[in-house]
């Protein structure tokens, strides 16, 4: 795929695993979104809807995210040279506001969460017009950016279908912008696996409800910890062929270790939660829960990197200390 000049985001990788594609005993490829230049997914999306705001006639942007998507936006605002202020939880940790600092944007530190967060960032943008609020995952422009994961990956594996795409859920950005690509890859049928972790499961227990729950979020996962699910989320995903699976917090962050250790990459737990799936041996037994039609077609299964700049060396060994795992 030919990278546009003036595309924020860039095309990642998409890499074969012998650890994984072994540890299933089938081809396993990672779509690396960490190596993004924020970190994440997240730059996709936020890049898109900044993009969007500013053509509207935007002077400055403004959101509530202190994790990723707010180091998207910061990182975005810098690249596009305009002003940039972020209205995020007393929880982000130092190494975030380091992160989000060193592309210029004013910090504004507000609430013990997303939510508090949020509601300041609104009352800012409503005494100023000429700013544009930037929400860190429930927007149209978001999915349509994220969806250029999914037209990378078709191209990336010279069209064939992968049999499963395993991907992690917080408020539903990333997977509504995957479900997206598949409609425009004419890929509906492609098994998907989204992996939370408890207390930073709201799309589960939405799907078990048949409406949106509202939950408090308990996961260290931070970048899974929506209190709810975009509406839009649950009004696509019974159109596709999804399977929602909950996984602990112990289970991600030991996903994160065997991911250091085997690929050498740091990522956090809410990206341990997918790489989790093949370690906890999830995919072949949801592709035969789904009597899929696409298990057997000799396309690979794909894991969304999503990344993550919440991590460090000395945090992932505080998390294996705290859950006694060997790291």
């Amino acid at each position: 795929m030919e990278q546009n000049r003036n595309q924020i985001y860039i095309e990642t990788p998409l890499v074969f695993s012998k650890y994984f594609s072994d540890a299933i005993s089938s081809p396993v490829y990672l779509k690396l979104e960490n190596t993004q230049p924020s970190g994440s997914f997240k730059l996709r999306g936020i890049s898109a809807l900044c993009k969007q705001k500013l053509n509207e006639g935007c002077k400055k942007l403004v959101g509530s995210s202190g994790g990723n998507a707010g180091l998207a936006m910061a990182y975005t605002a810098y690249k596009l040279n305009v002003p940039c202020q972020l209205f995020i939880p007393t929880y982000v940790s130092d190494i975030m506001l380091k992160k989000i600092r060193s592309f210029g944007a004013e910090i504004t530190i507000v609430g013990h969460d997303f939510e508090m967060a949020n509601a300041e960032a609104l009352k800012f943008v409503e005494q100023n017009p000429d700013v544009g609020f930037i929400h860190p995952y429930d927007h149209p422009a978001i999915w349509d950016g994220n969806s250029t994961i999914v037209e990378e990956i078709k191209t990336q594996l010279n069209g064939m279908k992968p049999s499963c795409i395993v991907t992690n859920v917080g408020g539903g950005g990333l997977l509504l912008g995957i479900l997206k690509g598949l409609q425009k890859s004419m890929w509906v049928d492609v098994p998907i696996l989204a992996i939370e972790t408890e207390g930073a499961d709201c799309f589960n227990k939405s799907i078990k409800a048949k409406k949106i729950v509202e939950i408090e979020v308990t996961s260290i996962a931070k970048s899974l910890g929506a209190r709810s699910v975009a509406p839009t989320l649950m009004e696509m995903y019974p159109e596709f062929n999804l399977t929602s699976k909950v996984l602990s917090d112990k289970v991600a962050v030991k996903g994160c270790i065997r991911f250091a250790e085997e690929h050498l990459f740091l990522v956090e737990p809410a990206c341990g939660a997918t790489l989790a799936a093949v370690y906890d041996n999830l995919i072949p037994s949801t592709l035969k829960e789904n009597k899929s039609q696409h298990s057997n077609n000799g396309g690979p299964t794909v894991l969304i990197v999503c990344g993550g700049s919440d991590c460090s060396p000395v945090q992932l060994r505080k998390f294996a200390e705290q859950f006694e795992l060997p790291c």
